[in-house]
């Protein structure tokens, strides 16, 4: 992004143009954007509904436990769960969000 526009652009339009790119996590949307990580999953919410007024989905992409392979399939909440129903391991994967 041309660094000009980058500091007119509200921080949820910057994440929006990220996530219309490609798929990232919360940390890596912080660190692109300079926010803290906890702020994203605020934002996100927002974008949610925002996106959906124009056709588009904000999409988190199916979350999985590294211990047993558990999949968070219909997942709703942006933040990434606690630990496994399954196994109860804490060994959970990072969730990616994109707009489609």
């Amino acid at each position: 992004m041309n660094k000009d526009r980058e500091m007119t652009q509200t921080i949820r339009k910057q994440i929006i143009n990220l996530l219309l790119d490609g798929d990232f996590s919360a940390k890596e949307i912080s660190q692109t954007v300079k926010i803290r990580e906890k702020e994203v999953y605020d934002h996100l919410a927002h974008i949610s509904r925002s996106v959906s007024a124009h056709n588009k989905t904000l999409v988190i992409a199916p979350i999985h436990c590294l211990s047993c392979g558990y999949v968070f399939k219909d997942r709703k909440r942006f933040t990434r769960p606690s630990r496994c129903p399954l196994c109860k391991g804490r060994r959970i994967e990072k969730p990616r969000y994109r707009i489609r």
